[in-house]
């Protein structure tokens, strides 16, 4: 039986951090958590015309910075985000119990691994928040030069394990990124939506927490979530 999770990085094991943001824009943190759902669709939209992560990354944060509240051209703004992002990811916060919630999992057989859009960091972020040793394998678009949606960003995590499509589990917080792309390369996929943005999304199972996911899948639950397209 194959017991496999891929997860995202980027708002499923580390988070943005509003408040960086915050202090460098001026913005209000609670708009800038309201604001993230407009900036994942524009995400979406972005990559959807066949761009790449590094691009989309930019469109992300405009749009972000723009239902904040931004006001006039916030090139200056992104520019200043991006420097500091440089310096210190600002995807950086890791839930409290997820760690935990990983180890148990992986101690009860599973095999983890990772598939991010990123700039070619996933393995250093992960490292400095303590969580890369917990994975066989992270896969970085900035390094394989794919992106997701594309299956085959999935496929390389599937051909480096071992291990085949089926049966195995991806999350991410991205439907059109995450769990279209996973399906496409033949995963079962659940969504991570941590702030609610995607309300009334049953295209497939919607967590508000990675951690819950993941004790669904060790307790043996996730079938059944799967089943009645439940959010928890």
């Amino acid at each position: 039986m194959n017991r496999t999770l891929l997860l995202d990085a980027g708002n499923t094991l580390v988070y943005l951090d509003h408040s960086a943001v915050a202090r460098l824009t001026g913005l209000s943190r609670s708009r800038l958590e309201s604001g993230e759902g407009v900036a994942k669709r524009a995400y979406e939209s972005f990559l959807a015309t066949g761009a790449d992560h590094a691009d989309g990354w930019f469109a992300f944060m405009a749009a972000l910075l723009t239902a904040a509240g931004a006001v006039g051209d916030v090139a200056p703004l992104v520019a200043r985000v991006r420097a500091d992002h440089d310096r210190r990811n600002l995807w950086c916060r890791v839930p409290d119990g997820l760690h935990d919630a990983l180890v148990q999992l992986r101690d009860a057989g599973w095999r983890l691994g990772v598939v991010s859009n990123s700039e070619g960091r996933v393995r250093d972020i992960l490292s400095d928040v303590g969580l890369a040793p917990l994975f066989e394998v992270i896969v970085d678009s900035g390094i394989e030069g794919i992106s997701k949606p594309d299956p085959r960003l999935f496929q390389i995590a599937l051909q480096r394990m071992g291990i085949p499509a089926e049966g195995t589990w991806y999350v991410g917080d991205v439907p059109s990124v995450d769990v279209d792309g996973a399906r496409a390369a033949g995963l079962e996929a659940a969504l991570v939506d941590s702030l609610n943005h995607y309300r009334g999304y049953d295209a497939a199972p919607r967590y508000r927490e990675t951690r819950a996911l993941v004790e669904d899948l060790r307790s043996g639950r996730l079938t059944n979530v799967a089943t009645r397209r439940k959010t928890t």
